[in-house]
């Protein structure tokens, strides 16, 4: 679990430094401006890999009973989830209307999996990145931090349909990425 911890601390800690600008351009300069994105990338995919290697290696330890209808929650939650990291990837209007799309999808991500999960594995995962996301608003709205003033026209409804069909994919390759099937037909 220790690994799983870490990994998400890493990659809040990493991701709150986009939430604050002198941090964000101290950063830059440093690995240099052409560097940044392919080292803020790669950061975050260990980042990624540091969560999953300790989500695959961590024990169940029950914690709470998630509530009968937490499943279903779930499910709906989820594809909220989706239509705003869709927001975020498609850049229409909608998304300097909500500011931080990818904190919000994560916000109702999280959510999602603490109502149909109680070990703490997902506690320490999902319960990281709500508390994550949560700053991550609170310390981007202190420090003015607007997206990308882009826009795409047309691009909001590609939003909303992009993020229903990465929604699909993804209860579809949830077990295989995953390990837990999204369905259980039995």
């Amino acid at each position: 679990m220790l690994l799983l911890a870490f990994g998400v601390l890493f990659t809040a800690v990493l991701h709150l430094v986009a939430a604050v600008p002198s941090l964000k351009a101290r950063f830059k300069q440093r690995v240099g401006e052409k560097a940044y994105g392919p080292v803020f990338g790669i950061a975050s995919l260990i980042g990624i890999g540091l969560i999953v290697l300790g989500w695959r290696a961590s024990d169940f330890v029950f914690v709470y009973d998630p509530p009968a209808w937490g499943r279903h929650a779930n499910y709906l939650l989820t594809l909220v989830a989706f239509i705003f990291l869709g927001i975020f990837l498609f850049r229409g209007s909608w998304r300097q209307t909500v500011r931080f799309p990818m904190a919000f999808a994560a916000i109702f991500w999280a959510t999602g999996h603490l109502l149909a999960n109680g070990d703490l594995a997902s506690i320490i995962l999902f319960g990281g990145f709500l508390v994550y996301a949560v700053l991550h608003i609170i310390i981007g709205t202190a420090n003015g931090v607007r997206p990308s003033p882009v826009v795409r026209e047309g691009h909001n409804l590609l939003s909303v349909l992009g993020g229903i069909a990465l929604y699909g994919i993804m209860t579809q390759l949830h077990m295989a990425l995953i390990g837990v099937p999204v369905f259980q037909l039995s």
